[in-house]
């Protein structure tokens, strides 16, 4: 079996705010929800500084 092995990193330098079904939330937050529902298999790491997300990193494995 091969593996592969993919990386994408996000950084965020303003905070807005997007709105998700009734409720607002941050464009930042909304990211990692939206980094999580895309790796079917891997991990997200999400990296704050002084309480705010600064950057995402999401890894995910391809086998085939």
């Amino acid at each position: 079996m091969k593996h592969g092995h993919s990386s994408a990193t996000t950084s965020f330098p303003k905070d807005h705010v997007v709105e998700d079904s009734d409720s607002a939330i941050r464009e930042h937050e909304h990211a990692v929800l939206q980094a999580i529902r895309d790796t079917a298999y891997g991990t997200v790491e999400v990296t704050v500084h002084q309480s705010r997300i600064v950057q995402i990193t999401r890894s995910e494995k391809l086998r085939l």
